[in-house]
């Protein structure tokens, strides 16, 4: 068992160094208002990431995939056109967010908030973005699923967790170290961040990812939809 514990730490700990998942939550930590719904993006990715590894070493991920293969082979059509209508909706909707983006940049331009300190500097204070906890949470639970597909020391572990096959509650125990070693470095990112916060270094790196993050969103949606149509359109030929 000493052996699996070491094994869950250091696998979890190479697992966690990340560099897109830090970069995701330094920018959406000079987005968002509030400092603390941070802890709802956190949340959402040891939750997945525990949620998900339970999925996968109890065969549940397996069921479901074998699921949804039925019903992809079943009705064809009906799948395959789901993921064309919601590519096209989703190009839709990227475009509209873009221009929608660009439109407020001009408006805003010349009324951005700019306040001057004691020393005489003038600072330009961004309007932060209002995204909510339940929305940083899901978006926590996206981005961990989406890189499940390249966690390899996650794997391994699950390999060698198999090869135990421990108790119920070793495996709960197990799996809530290694998701949340997974996450620390986002945990120390957070308490980082805020205590520099305020610098004149976070202060312009605020305002950079404050504008950069307005196109993140829309351009995501776009590479969504234009995913579906291929995936559509590739399946139906």
């Amino acid at each position: 068992m000493w052996l699996l514990l070491g094994t869950a730490i250091t696998s979890s700990f190479f697992d966690s160094l990340n560099p897109s998942a830090i970069a995701q939550q330094m920018l959406l930590q000079a987005m968002v208002k509030n400092k603390r719904h941070i802890w709802f993006f956190i949340l959402g990715i040891g939750l997945a990431n525990w949620t998900m590894v339970l999925a996968v070493y109890y065969g549940v991920a397996t069921w479901i995939s074998r699921l949804l293969s039925k019903v992809t082979e079943a009705y064809p059509w009906y799948v395959y056109g789901a993921a064309l209508g919601s590519g096209f909706l989703c190009l839709v909707v990227g475009i509209r967010l873009i221009f929608k983006t660009k439109q407020g940049g001009y408006h805003d331009g010349d009324n951005d908030d700019r306040d001057e300190g004691d020393d005489g500097k003038v600072s330009i204070a961004s309007s932060p973005a209002r995204l909510s906890p339940l929305s940083l949470f899901a978006m926590g639970g996206v981005f961990c699923a989406v890189e499940l597909t390249s966690a390899f020391p996650y794997f391994g572990f699950l390999a060698m967790l198999t090869s135990y096959d421990p108790p119920f509650p070793f495996v709960l125990i197990f799996l809530f170290i290694y998701s949340f070693m997974y996450v620390l470095p986002l945990i120390l990112l957070y308490f980082g961040y805020n205590k520099l916060r305020g610098t004149t270094a976070i202060q312009r790196l605020e305002h950079i990812l404050g504008k950069v993050s307005s196109y993140i969103v829309p351009v995501v949606i776009i590479l969504i939809g234009a995913f579906l149509i291929y995936y559509g359109v590739s399946s139906l030929l």
